[in-house]
Order: structure tokens, then C-alpha cells, then sequence
């Protein structure tokens, strides 16, 4: 921690929390070992050196995690309703993108502030800002929203728009609904308009563009008495961080993924507490402020996790079961209380879609939000494939496929921090007598991952044989898997693979020991794997792609109508197109879609299949199909015997300025050209 000031955030990362490990000889007021908040440029990184004006001591009672999520989303709103809107009780105010970090902090500003707040968000969000008492919610991917404001407010309008939407109509249709004399405050980075526009649209509106960079630098006493009020509001319980997901900084390339399909409510964090070997993981808590449900919740493995999640700080605990808990269950039960948690019973069939529906009005009543969902549930019918009956296969199918389904309709729509499946080794390795339980584990493997391909937190964790507790272990599972060659897991190991497992971002997992020289005897004859196993032994590695071989075994005439057909599917997958045909020569990658990251992703693939060195900025350097595929076709080498004037320009000097003037319309390439050097720079670290 130094005197200096702050400059230019030019690098990833612009806010975190940590500890203290260096002060200073002027600096006041912290000590090494103090926990911190902060604003710091380039805080992806396990040390930062910030100026203590922009450093504040972290309350108590907040994870780093939690703190790391506040100082700009907050000083932003703070600074830009108080001091620049001026904001007042009585005042309409229409957030945009009010599930954001930044619009979650100023609903809660603009309601400390006895304002009325009205805000936008996409469909899958309105759950969040209800939960925080917002009454009028709209579309923020719809230009609807403005008829509806006028609708709600009986046609006055409102006094402030903090704005962070400037894409087509958005900037005027927000124009339209402020108040004669109101307020408009731009947050937004891009796309702005100046205060000539505005004057020619709504002269009588007062507009604000706020940028906080800039405001730290010119008044940076003023950040820190307003990073100092937030500490204290935060202390006491009147402001509350936004929802966070986190990822650990060896996946910080899947947070930006994620932020990327902006689905996510609140905040993306990353984390890079260090551990004694050198690995980082997020040191795993529950809020004491949340809910969180547990199915199979009083089976052997639900209490373990139970008991455990209350050890980690939760506080309010759904126990969800088929049958009332018995004398030993009571017990477990009452040592959970007498640990500081309160426990909810519920008794329900996970499978009955009416049962659950009951059950989660009962959970909305308790006034505390759902954070979190782990579904335990399930039975076991083991018999061989041709002794089963569709009566076993329902028994076991029911409470994992139709349970899941049920609770992932149920939380869709609201902001889990984890929705954690209980899977099976068996889904994952196979296992003798149990077709049902594999297939049924199957289902919660594959919703996993389609809750993360609509931007909900998923994991499915293939458990093998545990010891000591559950039905599993009443039935001896964990001998048959000693006789298997695989080892039993103990219930101290289920619950530091789950911390592991929840504090990261993978999306499927299996936790089996195995017992390598016996589990080799076990599958030598299994007949799946004869194929593989031939192939092992007498193919070696190929020194060229299969495409590239394919593309030499072709006839050269042919070969550039190859090469556009393969690259066209590169493009089609990155930019998730069902039908790659359909992408026309002449049409530009960014029109489609593409982005800095899918950029890379794209010349990853193609530097992968053709085997030669591409720059980062190919889809910069050539932004459609046609001049793609002409770059690849010479550094190919291809043999033009025939030409091809749906791939080729007819005139080289032509081609090159036709490059130049198809690059220009690309909005700061320069800019996302680094970015993509930036993100290259950050996978070779990690």
C-alpha cells in the first residue's frame, strides 16, 4: 500500500479485497494483516500496490468475495445518484439493467433514498429485483419498456434514468420518459452521446455522463469519504452485495465466457486465495442470510452435508424427505440447532410436481432467499439388465430425473450461488445390476450441463462408493467396489472433494478411487473397449491433422472448396450456428456475432486443424468468409488449378483495399485486437 495515485485502469482487474502485506511509511490507518477492500488497476494478480485513499477495511462479517464485488458497482451508483442526480425521497427513477452489478447497488441507493424505483432487466432476472422490492420491472431486450413507464407513472414520466443501454433506440426512448427538468445519468462506456445531441433531442433534460476513473483521479478525498460511508452502511446491514458467482483464477477464461453470455445476476468474481501448495481455490462459506435446500436430506449423506454446510456458516437449512425423521434422525436434527442453524423438515416426494410446487411456497414464505440446491435423493433397484421391470427403472429413474427436472424448474429463475447434482460413478464408468441408476444418474449429468449452457450454476458430481454412511453403504457397496478395483471414499473425503468441487467451475466431476492394477484386470475384456485399446497399441500419434491429410488426398482442384467447407464449419461452431451454410461468403463475422474471445477461439481451431502458425488477429485481419479462406488457401500453399471466383478477387490491389474498407466499420479494433493479446497472455499464466 503506497501514497500513489491512482491512473489509467489499462489493465484486467479495476477492484478486489485481500490482506494487507506491505504499508507504506506515510500511510495511516492500516496495519499488515488488516482485511481490505479496494480500487486497484491490474488487481488480477496475487499482489497490488494502491494508494490508500482508494482502501478501506473490509466489514467483518463479508466474505472477500462479497467485498471484492462492492467498491465500484457502489461508488458508481453512490456517486452518481447523490452527487450527480441529487436524488431525493419522492423521485422516480428508472434503473437500467438493474440485475447488474451496478444497477443491483443502486436500487438499493435510490430505496435508502426514499425514491421510487422502477428498473429493466432481462425475463430470467425479475425474480432478483423483486426479491429486493422492486414493483415495476420491464424488458431491457425490448424497446417496450418506455410506453410502459409512461403506462405506470399515468404518463408524468420519471425524474432520473441512470442509463447503461446505448445500442439502437435505447438512449432516446429513455430520453422520452424523463420528466421536464429531469435527470439523465450515462454510465455507459460506449455508444454515449454528447451534450450537443442531447441538447437537440431534450434541451430541458439535464445529462451527466459519470466516469468514475476519471472522478478518482480528479477528487480521489472524495472516493475515499464516499468508500468510508459504504463500509459503514455495509457494517451495519443497510446495503447488501450483490449475488456473486465465483470462479478461481485458473478459470478465469471460463468467467469470461460466462460474463460473456450475460445471463449471470450480480457479480462475476475471481479468486486466487493461495494454498500452501501452490494451488488456489476459494475458501468455500455459506451466506448466514439464505436458505438452502437439501434433497434426501435425511438420508446419511444429506445430514454429512447438512452438518457440514452449517460448520461452513449457514443458517437456514430445507430438509427435504419422503418419510418423517425417526428418534436418530431427531437427533442429528437437534445437534444442527444447538449449532446455531435453524432446520426446516419437509416431508415430499421430490418427484410429485404438486408436492413441490407446495413445498416451495412454504420456502417463499420463510423470507429468506434460496441460495443454493443439493439434490442427494434417490433409491437403488439393483437386479441385471434381463431380471429388471419398468416398475425398478421408475422407482430409482423417479426422484433423480424427475426430482431434478423439477427443482431446476422450480430455481430457473432465481439467482442460486450452486445447484449441486449427486450423480454416480455409475453414469460414468458403468456398473453391474445397476442399467437404471447409470441411466438415471445420466439425466443429472446432462442437465448439469444445460443449465450451464443457459447461464445457471450447475455440477454434477459422479460419486463413487462412500463408506460409513447412506444406502449405498448398508448394502456393502463399498466392498463390490474393492472387488472392482476401485476404493470406497470416506465421508471426510465426500466433503473436501465437495468444498473443491463447489469452489470451482467444473460442470461434471467423478470422485473415485481406483485401484489401478486391479481396475485393469476388470475392464481388459470389456468389449467396448477392444477398439480403443487395438488403437493404443498400433497407431501412433499423426504429424498432421485429419483434415490436412484429407486436404492432400484430395484432387488440387478441389481442395480450396475443402478448405472453405471445413473453415465455414470452424466459424459455424464457435458462433454455436446449427446450419454452417448458411453463413455467406460476403457476410462479416462480427455481424454474426463474433467477439474478441470467440475470435481466438476460432484461429485456436483453425491453428489446430492446419497445423501452421495464425496470427491473434486473423478475424480482424480478414473479417469474412471469402478473405478468410483466401489467407488460409496461401499459407497453405494450395495448388490453384482451377479459378474459383466465388472464393478469389478478381484483382489483388482491389482485394487489398476491399480488406482495409471491410475493417473499418469494426468498432475500436485496435482495442479488441489487444484484448485478444491480453487473454492469450493470461492462458499461458494459468
Amino acid at each position: 500500500m503506497s501514497q500513489k495515485h491512482l491512473v489509467e485502469m489499462d489493465s484486467f482487474g479495476g477492484e478486489c479485497a485481500g490482506e494487507v502485506v506491505a504499508v507504506g511509511s506515510e500511510v495511516t490507518g492500516f496495519h499488515v494483516g488488516d482485511s481490505v477492500m479496494a480500487m486497484a488497476q491490474g488487481s488480477f494478480s496475487q499482489y497490488v500496490t494502491v494508494d490508500a485513499t482508494y482502501v478501506v477495511i473490509k466489514p467483518e462479517h463479508l466474505g472477500f468475495e462479497e467485498a471484492a464485488s462492492i467498491p465500484i458497482n457502489f461508488l458508481t451508483a453512490y456517486y452518481a445518484l447523490h452527487y450527480v442526480a441529487k436524488i431525493k425521497g419522492g423521485d422516480r427513477i428508472l434503473i437500467h439493467a438493474g440485475a447488474g452489478g451496478t444497477g443491483m447497488a443502486a436500487v438499493q441507493i435510490a430505496q435508502r433514498a426514499g425514491a421510487e424505483v422502477l428498473a429493466t432487466a432481462s425475463p430470467p432476472k425479475w425474480e432478483a429485483l423483486r426479491n429486493m422490492g422492486v414493483k415495476h420491472i420491464m424488458n431491457s431486450r425490448t424497446l417496450e419498456f418506455a410506453d410502459q413507464v409512461m403506462e405506470i407513472t399515468q404518463g408524468q414520466g420519471v425524474d432520473i434514468v441512470l442509463n447503461s443501454l446505448t445500442s439502437g433506440e435505447f438512449i432516446s426512448k429513455s430520453m422520452s420518459v424523463v420528466t421536464q427538468s429531469g435527470r439523465f445519468v450515462e454510465i455507459a462506456k460506449r455508444g454515449v452521446w454528447d451534450s450537443s445531441k442531447v441538447a437537440a433531442f431534450r434541451p430541458d433534460v439535464s445529462y451527466f455522463v459519470v466516469d468514475l476513473v476519471k472522478e478518482s483521479q480528479q477528487q480521489p478525498e472524495l472516493i475515499n469519504s464516499m468508500l468510508q460511508g459504504l463500509k459503514e452502511e455495509f457494517g451495519d446491514g443497510l446495503l447488501q452485495p450483490p449475488p456473486v458467482k465465483v470462479f478461481p483464477i485458473e478459470k478465469v477464461i471460463d468467467a469470461f465466457r460466462y460474463m460473456q453470455q450475460a445471463k449471470h445476476i450480480g457479480k462475476i468474481v475471481v479468486s486466487q486465495t493461495q494454498l500452501a501448495d501452490g494451488t488456489t481455490q476459494k475458501p468455500l462459506s455459506f451466506r448466514s442470510d439464505a436458505s438452502y435446500l437439501i434433497t434426501g436430506g435425511m438420508g446419511g449423506l444429506g445430514l454429512l452435508v447438512a452438518s457440514w454446510m452449517v460448520s461452513k456458516g449457514a443458517k437456514h437449512l430445507v430438509l427435504l424427505g419422503r418419510r418423517s425423521p425417526d428418534d436418530a434422525i431427531r437427533k442429528k436434527i437437534t445437534e444442527l440447532e444447538m449449532a446455531g442453524a435453524e432446520v426446516v423438515v419437509e416431508k415430499a416426494d421430490v418427484s410429485d410436481g404438486k408436492s413441490m410446487r407446495e413445498v416451495w411456497k412454504r420456502i417463499e414464505e420463510l423470507n429468506r432467499p434460496l441460495a443454493g440446491v443439493i439434490h442427494s435423493a434417490g433409491m437403488l433397484s439393483d437386479r441385471v439388465l434381463q431380471n429388471q421391470s419398468w416398475p425398478g427403472f421408475e422407482q430409482v429413474m423417479a426422484p433423480k430425473v424427475q426430482g431434478a427436472w423439477h427443482l431446476h424448474q422450480l430455481t430457473q429463475n432465481q439467482p442460486l450461488d450452486f445447484f449441486v447434482l449427486f450423480s454416480s460413478a455409475a453414469s460414468l464408468l458403468g456398473s453391474p445390476g445397476q442399467g437404471n441408476h447409470s441411466a438415471a444418474n445420466a439425466f443429472l449429468d446432462g442437465l448439469a450441463h444445460y443449465r450451464r449452457g443457459m447461464g445457471l450454476p450447475g455440477l454434477s458430481i459422479h460419486w463413487g462408493a462412500v463408506s460409513q454412511v447412506g444406502e449405498a453403504a448398508e448394502r456393502g457397496a463399498d466392498v463390490r467396489a474393492g472387488k472392482q478395483g476401485m476404493g470406497a471414499i470416506s465421508p471426510a473425503q465426500v466433503l473436501e472433494s465437495l468444498e473443491l468441487l463447489m469452489s470451482g467451475s467444473d460442470v461434471e466431476v467423478g470422485v473415485v478411487p481406483i485401484e489401478w492394477s486391479g481396475w485393469q484386470e476388470r475392464v481388459a475384456q470389456w468389449p467396448f473397449l477392444a477398439d480403443w485399446q487395438e488403437t493404443i497399441l498400433e497407431v501412433a500419434e499423426p504429424s498432421k491433422s485429419d483434415f490436412l491429410l484429407k486436404l492432400e488426398a484430395t484432387p488440387p482442384s478441389e481442395r480450396r472448396l475443402l478448405l472453405l467447407a471445413h473453415v465455414r464449419r470452424q466459424v459455424a461452431q464457435v458462433l454455436g450456428i446449427n446450419h454452417p451454410e448458411s453463413i455467406a461468403l460476403e457476410t462479416g463475422f462480427f455481424d454474426l456475432g463474433m467477439d474478441s474471445l470467440t475470435s481466438v477461439e476460432l484461429r485456436n481451431k483453425l491453428q489446430s486443424s492446419l497445423k501452421c502458425s495464425i496470427p491473434s488477429t486473423l478475424a480482424f485481419d480478414y473479417p469474412k468468409l471469402n478473405k478468410l479462406v483466401d489467407y488460409l488457401a496461401q499459407q497453405l500453399n494450395l495448388i490453384d488449378a482451377q479459378d474459383d471466383t466465388e472464393l478469389r478477387s478478381p484483382n489483388p490491389c482491389e482485394e487489398k483495399s476491399s480488406e482495409l474498407s471491410d475493417a473499418s466499420p469494426l468498432t475500436e479494433v485496435e482495442l479488441e485486437a489487444s484484448f485478444i493479446k491480453e487473454i492469450e497472455e493470461l492462458e499461458k499464466l494459468i
